[in-house]
């Protein structure tokens, strides 16, 4: 199986060790472990308030003993890490286990090993930051030019990559990696002592495609429109 870098420590040997650390413990135990790069870009008024890129590697694992459960989260995958991190989430079961009034079995199923990738038309690291960032300047600028009676626009720009695993003690190793985009549009109109808003979005699971459409190309004209006919828009007539 494909996997990223990251996730490649979760390999047959570590999994022996958590088998061997788990054997006459515990009933049940699972991790899931993941990394997610993103970018972040957030426009006022075509000034910038936040431009940021991260990447973010966790790990949760999870332990149950006869009605109690263990929780433990880390975020550095090596294995001493992995292994310390299991240790004590078993031993929080044990605890926990202790004080359940309620006692029950997790039921046995089949292992599930599949490898699941959503294949994005335009990966996101196919467009460095800048031209991110030129894309919300150009939505920005659209929005602020549309009309004198605009008075705010925001226009915020998010991506992810998402690497995701799941193994448990039954067999199970399941991994999966898509990206989402999404990009939102806001645009306040005043006149006349009256201010109006209109929002607007398009995002999804997939990349930069999600941009390359005739709606995405207009959202914030489509915001600044909806802004300015808010603006004139009349009361319904009220019902008896």
């Amino acid at each position: 199986m494909d996997i990223i870098d990251e996730l490649k420590v979760f390999d047959d040997d570590l999994i022996a060790k958590l088998n061997t650390l788990s054997n006459d413990k515990i009933d049940y135990w699972d991790i899931r472990a993941g990394l997610t790069l993103g970018n972040h870009i957030d426009f006022t008024n075509q000034k910038s308030k936040e431009v940021s890129s991260y990447d973010v590697l966790n790990c949760g694992i999870r332990t149950f003993l006869n009605g109690g459960w263990g929780f433990y989260v880390l975020n550095d995958l090596d294995k001493a890490s992995i292994l310390q991190g299991f240790s004590k989430a078993i031993k929080l079961a044990m605890q926990s286990e202790l004080l359940s009034k309620r006692k029950f079995q997790i039921q046995e199923r089949k292992p599930l090993v599949k490898d699941h990738k959503i294949q994005s038309k335009i990966p996101l690291k196919e467009i460095g930051i800048e031209e991110k960032i030129s894309i919300v300047e150009e939505h920005e600028k659209i929005a602020s030019n549309y009309s004198k009676h605009i008075v705010n626009t925001r226009t915020v720009y998010i991506d992810n990559h998402k690497s995701s695993l799941y193994l448990d003690c039954l067999g199970s190793f399941l991994y999966q990696e898509m990206e989402i985009l999404r990009l939102f549009s806001s645009v306040y109109a005043s006149e006349n002592g009256v201010t109006q808003n209109a929002l607007n979005s398009v995002g999804g699971i997939g990349g930069i495609e999600i941009l390359k459409n005739e709606k995405a190309s207009n959202i914030s004209r489509q915001s600044a429109e909806q802004a300015i006919q808010l603006l004139h828009a009349k009361s319904p007539i009220g019902g008896k």
